[in-house]
């Protein structure tokens, strides 16, 4: 299953695309395994940052 989501941005800065990956993968039904967040662009990351309040 693939699931394709935009995030236009006016600056630079942490953007949390926690809600779009969640909906993602309760939409997708699976209850066990992986989800890979991909970005395809250069100058982009992804960044994890465990128990964030």
């Amino acid at each position: 299953m693939v699931y394709k989501s935009t995030l236009q941005t006016k600056q630079e800065g942490f953007y949390d695309v926690t809600s779009k990956v969640s909906e993602a993968v309760r939409e997708s039904g699976v209850t066990d395994g992986i989800c890979v967040v991909f970005c395809p662009h250069t100058t982009a990351g992804i960044t994890i940052n465990e128990n964030y309040v």
